[in-house]
């Protein structure tokens, strides 16, 4: 494999949903560490997405995404309750989600006191590496709308009564929104500031599982690169998913999760497609939190096997304007 040969170079990176697949992202991130691309500008992500972009904003690299993902303990995660999943429907009727979510929230927490890059709010993350360095993707059901945060955190109410201001919002918060699957974990709660009515925020994906438009402009001075994951392995094995027997409705909505996360139509690929790196994630379900090791390096190679191959193919990272990074163009030819 013929890498950079030394040579760094600025991209935005933007990162789709994909639950517990997450770990696909970090051999991409390694492929593209060896091309040059470690240089992350601006990040955005959905989900499974939006913690990736958090976790490279503040400073973990290509390995220490890796040792995230490959530590987690998905199991935790789902937390049901000390007596288990015995607990969900008392979950549902409290907390409006199979699991009680406080675990999920703690963990992104605790990603960032142990990032190099040390912060807790959208404010400090850009005093220290500059403006709109992340964006992370939420849905309000309850007023049927895409919430960037921090960006659109004003249309919401603080204890106080006063509109959220960006730079004070906590970024856990915004990402524990855009990886909130609806039913498995609680929506986030959020008084609107308009309808005065609660909001109900849940995961980015939804609406947007991959949003690789947000940083396109007119004069592009550097590409975006998206990663998304996708359910099965290349076009001549594609995915299956049943639904059907007693257990259908959580078979329904894990196939409407995975439906939302991985889809891409062909309206998708012929805007996005050229500077998308899609990553195969074999047979794993977006919401199987009992990975084992086998499967984990799996995504893992998924990954880098297919950053690898898209990077090769010297990509111009032509946005949506059809217009090519000021960075490719001065690039000598391969």
């Amino acid at each position: 494999m013929s890498g950079s040969g030394g040579e760094r170079k600025e991209a935005d990176g933007v990162f789709a949903g994909g639950g517990v697949k997450g770990l696909a992202f970090a051999g991409a991130i390694e492929a593209a560490d060896e091309f040059g691309y470690s240089g992350w500008r601006k990040l955005a992500g959905t989900s499974a997405g939006a913690i990736t972009a958090m976790a490279l904003a503040v400073g973990y690299d290509a390995a220490g995404l890796q040792e995230i993902f490959e530590t987690l303990d998905l199991d935790k995660i789902a937390d049901y309750g000390p007596l288990g999943k015995i607990e969900i429907i008392d979950n549902l009727v409290r907390h409006d989600g199979v699991t009680k979510g406080v675990a999920l929230h703690k963990w992104i927490e605790e990603l960032l006191a142990n990032a190099p890059v040390k912060v807790k709010t959208f404010g400090e993350l850009e005093a220290h590496s500059g403006p709109e360095k992340l964006q992370v993707i939420g849905t309000d059901l309850a007023h049927t709308r895409m919430v960037i945060f921090p960006r659109d955190v004003g249309l919401y109410l603080d204890r106080d009564g006063n509109p959220f201001d960006p730079k004070d919002f906590l970024i856990a918060d915004a990402v524990r929104i855009s990886a909130g699957f609806p039913y498995f974990f609680p929506p986030v709660k959020l008084r609107d500031a308009e309808t005065g009515k609660d909001s109900v925020l849940v995961d980015g994906g939804v609406v947007s599982a991959y949003p690789v438009f947000l940083f396109d402009n007119p004069e592009p001075k550097c590409p975006t690169w998206g990663f998304r994951l996708y359910s099965g392995n290349p076009p001549e094995k594609p995915p299956y998913t049943s639904i059907s027997g007693i257990e259908w409705p959580i078979d329904m909505l894990e196939a409407i999760v995975d439906t939302s996360m991985n889809a891409f139509d062909k309206f998708e690929t012929g805007l996005f497609g050229k500077r998308t790196i899609s990553i195969p994630t074999g047979d794993i379900e977006t919401l199987d939190f009992s990975l084992s090791e086998k499967q984990k390096k799996e995504l893992f190679n998924f990954g880098k096997e297919a950053a690898t191959k898209f990077f090769e193919a010297n990509p111009t990272g032509a946005n949506m304007y059809e217009k090519v990074p000021a960075q490719s163009l001065a690039a000598p030819s391969p």
